[in-house]
Protein backbone atom coordinates (compact mmCIF):
# COMPACT_ATOMS: atom_id res chain seq x y z
CA UNK A 1 0.00 0.00 0.00
CA UNK A 2 2.97 2.41 1.24
CA UNK A 3 4.64 1.89 -2.40
CA UNK A 4 1.02 2.40 -4.28
CA UNK A 5 1.06 5.35 -2.69
CA UNK A 6 4.47 6.55 -3.28
CA UNK A 7 4.05 5.31 -7.10
CA UNK A 8 0.69 8.50 -7.15
CA UNK A 9 2.66 11.20 -5.77
CA UNK A 10 5.66 10.71 -8.22
CA UNK A 11 3.26 10.94 -11.32
CA UNK A 12 1.30 13.45 -9.69
CA UNK A 13 4.18 15.35 -9.04
CA UNK A 14 5.68 14.50 -12.35
CA UNK A 15 2.37 15.69 -14.55
CA UNK A 16 2.31 19.01 -12.48
CA UNK A 17 5.51 19.85 -14.22
CA UNK A 18 4.51 18.50 -17.55
CA UNK A 19 3.23 20.99 -20.34
CA UNK A 20 1.58 18.74 -23.04
CA UNK A 21 2.05 19.61 -26.97
CA UNK A 22 3.56 23.09 -26.06
CA UNK A 23 5.99 24.27 -29.03
CA UNK A 24 9.37 24.79 -28.26
CA UNK A 25 11.04 28.09 -29.91
CA UNK A 26 13.97 27.51 -32.81
CA UNK A 27 17.02 27.48 -31.15
CA UNK A 28 19.18 30.31 -31.32
CA UNK A 29 22.98 30.91 -31.07
CA UNK A 30 22.52 32.94 -27.85
CA UNK A 31 19.17 31.63 -26.19
CA UNK A 32 19.44 32.47 -22.66
CA UNK A 33 15.99 31.53 -21.38
CA UNK A 34 11.77 31.65 -22.88
CA UNK A 35 8.72 31.99 -20.59
CA UNK A 36 5.69 30.24 -21.25
CA UNK A 37 2.29 30.47 -19.97
CA UNK A 38 -0.91 28.72 -19.54
CA UNK A 39 -3.72 31.05 -21.24
CA UNK A 40 -1.85 30.36 -25.08
CA UNK A 41 1.37 28.73 -26.31
CA UNK A 42 2.87 31.98 -27.31
CA UNK A 43 6.39 31.84 -26.13
CA UNK A 44 8.74 35.36 -24.90
CA UNK A 45 12.08 34.71 -25.96
CA UNK A 46 15.18 36.20 -23.98
CA UNK A 47 18.32 35.99 -26.25
CA UNK A 48 21.98 37.76 -25.31
CA UNK A 49 22.37 40.73 -27.29
CA UNK A 50 26.17 40.78 -27.98
CA UNK A 51 27.91 44.03 -30.05
CA UNK A 52 30.76 41.84 -31.06
CA UNK A 53 31.90 38.71 -29.34
CA UNK A 54 32.50 38.06 -25.98
CA UNK A 55 30.76 41.60 -25.11
CA UNK A 56 27.32 42.17 -24.59
CA UNK A 57 25.42 45.68 -25.30
CA UNK A 58 25.60 47.88 -22.31
CA UNK A 59 22.89 49.68 -23.92
CA UNK A 60 20.36 46.42 -24.39
CA UNK A 61 22.08 43.55 -23.23
CA UNK A 62 19.12 41.22 -23.40
CA UNK A 63 16.89 41.10 -26.89
CA UNK A 64 13.39 40.70 -26.00
CA UNK A 65 10.93 38.90 -28.48
CA UNK A 66 7.55 37.41 -28.97
CA UNK A 67 6.62 34.16 -30.79
CA UNK A 68 2.88 34.31 -31.81
CA UNK A 69 1.65 30.67 -32.23
CA UNK A 70 -1.36 31.71 -32.41
CA UNK A 71 -1.12 33.26 -35.59
CA UNK A 72 1.06 30.76 -37.40
CA UNK A 73 4.35 31.34 -35.00
CA UNK A 74 5.92 34.57 -36.68
CA UNK A 75 8.14 36.30 -34.39
CA UNK A 76 7.06 39.86 -33.19
CA UNK A 77 8.42 42.51 -30.98
CA UNK A 78 6.98 42.86 -27.52
CA UNK A 79 4.10 45.56 -27.42
CA UNK A 80 4.33 48.70 -25.14
CA UNK A 81 2.10 46.83 -22.71
CA UNK A 82 4.03 43.75 -22.83
CA UNK A 83 7.65 45.40 -22.08
CA UNK A 84 6.63 47.45 -19.68
CA UNK A 85 3.94 45.35 -17.34
CA UNK A 86 4.49 42.02 -18.38
CA UNK A 87 7.40 40.26 -20.26
CA UNK A 88 9.98 43.44 -19.71
CA UNK A 89 13.00 42.92 -17.98
CA UNK A 90 14.94 45.69 -16.26
CA UNK A 91 18.51 45.33 -16.00
CA UNK A 92 21.79 46.76 -14.48
CA UNK A 93 24.92 45.72 -14.64
CA UNK A 94 27.59 44.56 -12.41
CA UNK A 95 30.73 43.88 -14.14
CA UNK A 96 31.73 43.89 -17.79
CA UNK A 97 29.72 40.87 -19.30
CA UNK A 98 27.67 40.62 -15.55
CA UNK A 99 24.09 42.04 -15.32
CA UNK A 100 21.14 42.02 -12.81
CA UNK A 101 17.39 41.31 -14.57
CA UNK A 102 14.41 42.00 -13.19
CA UNK A 103 11.24 41.01 -14.82
CA UNK A 104 9.01 43.71 -14.65
CA UNK A 105 5.77 41.66 -13.47
CA UNK A 106 7.65 40.11 -10.98
CA UNK A 107 10.70 41.89 -9.27
CA UNK A 108 10.67 39.06 -6.67
CA UNK A 109 13.49 36.90 -8.92
CA UNK A 110 16.67 37.76 -9.38
CA UNK A 111 18.37 36.48 -11.82
CA UNK A 112 22.13 37.34 -13.11
CA UNK A 113 23.04 37.00 -16.98
CA UNK A 114 27.31 36.46 -17.16
CA UNK A 115 28.90 35.56 -19.90
CA UNK A 116 31.21 31.54 -19.96
CA UNK A 117 34.16 31.27 -20.26
CA UNK A 118 33.58 29.46 -23.94
CA UNK A 119 31.67 33.42 -24.70
CA UNK A 120 28.22 32.00 -24.23
CA UNK A 121 25.63 34.04 -22.30
CA UNK A 122 23.41 32.42 -19.69
CA UNK A 123 21.42 33.52 -16.71
CA UNK A 124 21.36 32.30 -13.19
CA UNK A 125 18.68 32.59 -10.66
CA UNK A 126 17.99 30.87 -7.03
CA UNK A 127 14.51 29.54 -6.42
CA UNK A 128 13.87 28.28 -3.42
CA UNK A 129 17.33 27.53 -1.92
CA UNK A 130 18.56 26.09 -5.26
CA UNK A 131 20.49 27.78 -8.15
CA UNK A 132 19.94 26.99 -11.56
CA UNK A 133 20.93 27.92 -14.63
CA UNK A 134 17.58 28.93 -16.05
CA UNK A 135 16.24 27.77 -19.16
CA UNK A 136 12.71 27.95 -19.41
CA UNK A 137 9.86 28.95 -16.88
CA UNK A 138 6.11 28.19 -17.56
CA UNK A 139 3.56 30.62 -15.76
CA UNK A 140 0.15 28.83 -14.44
CA UNK A 141 -2.28 31.27 -14.45
CA UNK A 142 -4.91 31.30 -12.24
CA UNK A 143 -8.41 30.31 -13.75
CA UNK A 144 -11.27 32.63 -14.31
CA UNK A 145 -8.98 35.96 -14.36
CA UNK A 146 -8.99 38.63 -16.91
CA UNK A 147 -6.15 39.42 -19.11
CA UNK A 148 -5.48 42.52 -17.57
CA UNK A 149 -5.44 41.33 -13.94
CA UNK A 150 -3.54 37.77 -14.46
CA UNK A 151 -2.30 36.14 -10.92
CA UNK A 152 0.39 33.49 -10.33
CA UNK A 153 -0.72 30.07 -8.96
CA UNK A 154 2.59 28.51 -9.46
CA UNK A 155 5.83 29.09 -11.74
CA UNK A 156 8.24 26.32 -13.24
CA UNK A 157 11.23 26.69 -13.22
CA UNK A 158 13.38 24.44 -15.68
CA UNK A 159 17.67 24.55 -16.12
CA UNK A 160 20.35 22.96 -15.10
CA UNK A 161 21.67 22.34 -11.14
CA UNK A 162 25.19 22.97 -10.10
CA UNK A 163 26.51 19.47 -11.65
CA UNK A 164 24.70 20.46 -14.72
CA UNK A 165 21.85 17.81 -14.15
CA UNK A 166 18.64 18.72 -15.59
CA UNK A 167 16.19 20.19 -12.96
CA UNK A 168 12.85 21.70 -12.41
CA UNK A 169 11.46 23.56 -9.21
CA UNK A 170 7.92 24.49 -8.40
CA UNK A 171 7.89 28.18 -6.87
CA UNK A 172 4.04 28.87 -5.63
CA UNK A 173 4.04 32.90 -5.12
CA UNK A 174 2.40 33.97 -1.97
Amino acid sequence: MRFILMLSCFFLTFNLFAQDNYPTPPVTENRLFYIQHSKNFNTYVYDANFLIPNYLSEKEPVNIYRIVYTEGGIKKPLTTFQRKLAYGIDFFKISQNMYKLKLVAYTGFQLVMKVGQDGKAFVETTVNNQTIILTRMFLKMKEGRSDFNPKLEYVLFYGFDNSGNKTSIKFVPS
